[in-house]
């Protein structure tokens, strides 16, 4: 996982300090359908630039937001501040070695999970389990899902952010992982890449084993998704990016 601090400390400047998306609004209101009600003391896993963690500050939960790129972290501290009732904190920290104090009613992870080894992944997940959550508490996670990202395999594209990039899409069949590589229009050699895992529902619950983490729930753009129901290329899992996924301690 060498390659996470680097790739975000390099691609933060060149896609720019990120506004407030309606996304973050959205994720941050599924909370209380998944989670149940009330104000919640929650643990967002590699947060990013914050902006969802700053989400759900705005409604009324206790957020500590973990990041490992000191670029983001940056960014994310500047979405606690800029809000005094904001209850918000950023710790800049490696997931696998951070401390916190107590214990959390929630853990969110956001468009992150995948980032290592399935050994990695399942680390972590014990981790959530036996340090962090509380008992009967609940993690919501997204998993990338491999149909929508290996059929891009092979594609390139120009976009405009900060400046104007490049962005080449891959695909490991045998790791099952996309790779997402970036540069500058003008200068290729400067491209870096993340990898993300990518795991089928039944993969996933292979990975869970032993975890002392159960799967509750699973949803796309937020239909539930009957895993014992016949599934074909008409699955909504087909075309999507990812899945969203409730897991009980």
């Amino acid at each position: 996982m060498e390659w996470i601090k680097p790739f975000f400390d390099t691609v933060a400047p060149w896609w720019g300090r990120p506004d407030r998306r309606e996304s973050d609004v959205k994720r941050a209101k599924t909370i209380e359908r998944l989670a149940g009600p009330g104000p919640k003391r929650i643990l967002d896993l590699g947060t990013g630039s914050g902006s969802t963690a700053a989400a759900m500050a705005d409604l009324g939960h206790s957020v500590t937001a973990v990041e490992l790129s000191p670029v983001r972290a940056a960014v994310a501290r500047d979405f606690a501040a800029e809000v005094t009732e904001r209850d918000m904190v950023v710790v800049e920290a490696d997931l696998y070695t951070v401390e916190l104090d107590g214990t959390f009613d929630l853990v969110t992870y956001w468009n992150g999970f995948g980032v290592g080894t399935d050994a990695d992944q399942r680390r972590l997940l014990r981790r959530v389990s036996k340090t962090w959550l509380e008992p009967g508490g609940v993690m919501i996670m997204d998993v990338y899902s491999p149909w929508a990202w290996a059929r891009i395999a092979g594609e390139t594209e120009r976009t405009s952010q900060a400046i104007d990039l490049v962005n080449f899409n891959d695909y490991d069949p045998v790791g099952n992982r996309f790779v997402d590589e970036w540069w500058p229009a003008d200068d290729e050699t400067r491209a870096v890449a993340q990898f993300g895992r990518c795991y089928t529902p039944p993969d996933l619950l292979l990975l869970l084993e032993g975890t002392g983490l159960r799967l509750d729930r699973v949803e796309v753009d937020g239909t539930p998704l009957d895993l014992d129901a016949k599934h074909d290329r008409n699955s909504p899992l087909w075309h999507s990016w990812d899945y969203r996924v409730t897991l009980v301690h």
